[in-house]
């Protein structure tokens, strides 16, 4: 669940149109133009595996929120673009009433909006401290594991944490840790990093980005590729890049350029990636998954990193390595060894882009 928070002196909402995208039986009665004054606006969206859990502590923030700007009216905005993993309409009407309940039952005085509209709406915020605040709320290990999945199509979005595969399970009874912000999932990134970068003898590094920055994605990614290629000679490095996006196909052909005798030698190996929403660093003895705050279109790199999921295990990481080429990397292409297959490959990836594109 993701909450955006306004601390308003003033706002209003119109509903403009009715979305065409939606189930049509979730569309709420259209509300006429509606003018509210200090009040906090919420605009919320219920995510896939959501549940009563969220919603407590959706319930229990609100009280943290109110001890810092005061209690005062709520105006409840549902707002599905916040998400990519966004939950079906008829769950998202039953949580937000749900919601709307729980905060009436604490006290609160709570305004639900219209759901299935688009809306024209305009807000004056205080400025003060507060006044403006973002929360996600992520539930257990196991559903994110779940998200995870869902992401790589092993398991089917209307799944639940019970429906994962065998060994699926038995990879979420280590002991997974969630990382809940950008700063913290960088954090164990670069630690990650140092920690192979630090060992003895020959080490390897499988990654889909090397989480170095995030102003220009690309350019920082490969930053930190170009060091440990030119001051690391014992580490592999197995890099995925999603070679559909112009700006990794051109940054791979960059690599193949400037680092010939790497990839002769095979000390820095190229993959097609299969995904473009989900970061990845595994070394011998730690994973780390990173999933994306706002993705952009498919087939394009997410840019900012919202949160992570980490576990240190060396068993753990050993098996991940077959995972990582089973679902990370295009078995159609494989490694690619010669700027000649490079090409190839990327222009066979441009010609499926441009037949999926509607006529």
């Amino acid at each position: 669940m993701i909450l955006d928070c306004y601390q308003c002196s003033s706002c209003y909402f119109e509903d403009r149109e009715q979305s065409s995208r939606i189930d049509p039986a979730t569309i709420s009665t259209p509300q006429e133009k509606t003018v509210f004054r200090n009040v906090l606006v919420i605009f919320v969206c219920i995510e896939l595996y959501d549940d009563k859990q969220e919603l407590k502590q959706a319930a229990d923030e609100f009280e943290t929120l109110s001890d810092m700007i005061g209690k005062r009216p709520i105006v409840l905005c549902p707002n599905v673009h916040l998400s990519v993993d966004k939950a079906p309409e008829r769950q998202a009407v039953w949580m937000i009433a749900e919601l709307e309940k729980m905060l009436i039952s604490r006290g609160y005085d709570v305004h639900s909006l219209s759901f299935g509209y688009h809306k024209r709406y305009g807000m004056e915020c205080n400025g003060n401290v507060g006044s403006v605040v973002g929360r996600r709320f992520y539930g257990s290990e196991q559903k994110q594991f779940l998200r995870l999945l869902t992401r790589l199509g092993v398991c089917p979005p209307e799944s639940l944490p019970d429906d994962m595969p065998a060994w699926a399970k038995l990879l979420t009874e280590r002991r997974l840790n969630v990382l809940g912000s950008r700063r913290e999932t960088y954090r164990f990134a670069k630690q990650m990093l140092q920690d192979q970068l630090d060992a003895t003898g020959h080490s390897e590094l499988w990654t889909c980005m090397l989480f170095e920055g995030e102003r220009q994605p690309v350019d920082d990614y490969l930053s930190a590729l170009y060091e440990i290629i030119e001051d690391y000679p014992d580490v592999r490095i197995h890099r995925a890049m999603n070679l559909s996006v112009p700006g990794f196909s051109n940054a791979a052909r960059h690599l193949f350029r400037k680092y010939p005798e790497a990839i002769e030698s095979g000390r820095l190996r190229i993959y097609n990636s299969q995904v473009s929403d989900i970061e990845f660093l595994l070394t011998r003895s730690a994973v780390l998954l990173a999933f994306p705050q706002i993705p952009r279109k498919a087939g394009s790199h997410a840019g900012e990193i919202s949160f992570g999921i980490y576990c240190k295990d060396d068993d753990f990481s050993k098996n991940l390595i077959q995972w990582y080429r089973t679902f990370l990397v295009d078995a159609r292409f494989g490694w690619i060894r010669t700027e000649s297959e490079l090409n190839t490959t990327i222009n066979e990836l441009e010609e499926e882009t441009f037949q999926d594109k509607p006529s």
